[in-house]
């Protein structure tokens, strides 16, 4: 597959088998019906998935922050769907997620970065910040920002995340691994 490089980049690398299910994966938690994005979002970030309830792009990664922000952006503004970019561990040693956002409005971009999985006692999944900031309910309907977390404390939080992580586990399938 052929990858628009843009100028000063570097070739962006391509999606894996772990990228594609982890992208699978939050399709599900939304309760979403999800297709290969075709088009820029293909182009600039190759292998992405469109939520088509929601509208919604999904691009999964093992590489570190910054690469693919710049991509991600120009994705968001151009079609102006939120784009979220899943991070996964580089050498495979967990299943902890990091999550960047960008929510294009008509005056601008706004940009979420760190948040992680979380999934609470009744089942809904959540993205939390890694400090102070909204979280975002993942729903079929679309990301839905509160001001109010799905936590009672740090403690709660930790346990959501590894609830998270674990249903995340529950859910490979023939044994794949990161």
């Amino acid at each position: 597959m052929l990858h628009t490089v843009l100028r000063g980049s570097v070739p962006l690398p391509a999606v894996t088998r772990a990228d594609s299910k982890l992208m699978h994966h939050v399709a599900a938690l939304m309760h979403s019906s999800a297709r290969p994005d075709r088009g820029m979002a293909a182009t600039l970030l190759p292998g992405s998935l469109f939520l088509k309830t929601p509208n919604i792009i999904v691009h999964a990664t093992a590489a570190a922050a910054p690469l693919f922000l710049g991509e991600t952006e120009v994705v968001a503004i151009a079609t102006g769907h939120p784009v979220l970019l899943l991070r996964r561990a580089a050498d495979g040693s967990s299943t902890d997620v990091t999550v960047d956002i960008a929510l294009p409005s008509p005056a601008d971009l706004e940009w979420l970065l760190c948040y992680r999985l979380f999934r609470s006692l009744a089942g809904d999944s959540w993205l939390v910040p890694p400090g102070s900031g909204p979280s975002i309910h993942l729903m079929q309907r679309g990301l839905f920002l509160s001001e109010h977390h799905p936590f009672a404390d740090d403690w709660d939080r930790d346990a959501g995340i590894d609830r998270a992580s674990a249903h995340l586990t529950s859910h490979k399938i023939g044994g794949w691994s990161w």
